[in-house]
């Protein structure tokens, strides 16, 4: 494969963005195997354009309240500009199956294609449709754990999740408290409810537990005020709402403990952020499980429901401090493996082979 030019399809360029602020580490790596990088993004910040010069920032603009169709028209001109003038040897679509269909379908030229996903089956019968046609037209899918695509094909590729592992990284020499934190998009499927009252139903209850994360549709935001009005008289449970994700190392830096609810499908990145930032993580879904040894998991794993969560915090709060520390060590080490330049050459080992 040629390292000339590459096409990236992107949902957000913006440092701020709390769930999608990551991507400039994607780009930064990206800007050192290519001589040209082109994005097109759906939510482009004024204030990251021009910061590298091998690199092209194209899309709308955030905050863009132009109709859809204004949208579509201007995406589409977009591709068909870029694709007339440049040849590109790779187009790599993150969690952009409609921009890579658009790539397809509107392009002038013709370029191997890459879909990164991880996320269940969509509900909606047209974003399905849409998943399922990018499916199809690409050459290949990576994904980051067994259960992280929802469809089977020859073409998928599980490669491991790519978080700033150097960034995120403390290693701790001492369990600073017993302060837990949750990093999450506020919406249902994180199950948040099982998190905060596993946690307020165990011996953990007199500490505090936050939650980091914005709501992002019209139904997120409505389950948004029921958690708020559910937990507002319960001063342990405190909603700091959109964090930078450039921000978050500094904040997990004032917590020790970590939950994550969400189902098998969900293999969030937060969790291994966390792990790497040195937080003694507990997660409901077994993908993580092999980030520490099976003689770990009655203090990392529990089932999908309060009752479970609040057993396994009953046993980690009886645990000497050596023991929640060697424990996090472990994890560390293990989640080292899925550091962005590692999962960057397996991305790349995928698309030469």
């Amino acid at each position: 494969m040629n390292n000339k030019n590459l096409l990236y399809l992107n949902l957000a360029v913006d440092d701020e963005d709390v769930s999608l602020g990551f991507a400039n580490t994607w780009i930064k790596q990206f800007s050192n195997k290519f001589e040209n990088v082109d994005i097109i993004t759906l939510n482009k910040s004024n204030e990251n354009i021009g910061t590298n010069k091998k690199v092209n920032i194209y899309g709308l603009l955030k905050g863009d309240n132009t109709s859809r169709i204004s949208k579509f028209l201007k995406i589409r001109k977009t591709i068909k500009e870029l694709t007339s003038t440049t040849s590109y040897d790779l187009c790599f679509s993150h969690m952009s199956p409609l921009l890579l269909l658009m790539t397809k379908f509107y392009g002038l030229k013709k370029f191997p294609t890459i879909l990164w996903y991880t996320h269940p089956k969509p509900k909606e019968f047209s974003k399905k449709i849409v998943l399922i046609m990018s499916l199809f037209f690409c050459n290949k899918v990576v994904t980051a754990s067994n259960s992280s695509f929802p469809y089977k094909s020859n073409k998928l590729n599980v490669v491991g999740h790519a978080i700033d592992y150097e960034q995120f990284l403390n290693k701790r020499k001492k369990v600073l408290n017993k302060e837990f934190l949750i990093l999450s998009r506020i919406s249902k499927s994180k199950n948040l409810e099982v998190a905060i009252d596993g946690f307020l139903k165990s011996k953990f209850s007199n500490h505090n537990i936050s939650i980091v994360g914005d709501a992002v549709s019209k139904e997120d935001v409505e389950y948004r005020n029921k958690l708020s009005k559910k937990y507002e008289l319960n001063k342990n449970v405190i909603f700091l709402g959109k964090i930078p994700h450039k921000d978050l190392p500094s904040l997990m830096n004032k917590y020790s403990f970590h939950i994550n609810a969400t189902p098998e499908g969900f293999y969030d990145k937060s969790v291994l952020e966390a792990i790497s930032g040195g937080l003694f993580s507990l997660y409901a879904n077994k993908d993580y499980d092999k980030h520490f040894k099976k003689d770990m998991h009655y203090l990392t794993k529990f089932e999908l429901n309060q009752r479970s969560l609040s057993d396994v915090l009953n046993s980690v709060y009886e645990q000497e401090d050596k023991n929640i520390l060697r424990i996090i060590e472990y994890g560390q080490l293990s989640v080292a493996n899925e550091s962005i330049q590692t999962i960057f050459e397996r991305i790349v080992a995928t698309v030469e082979n």
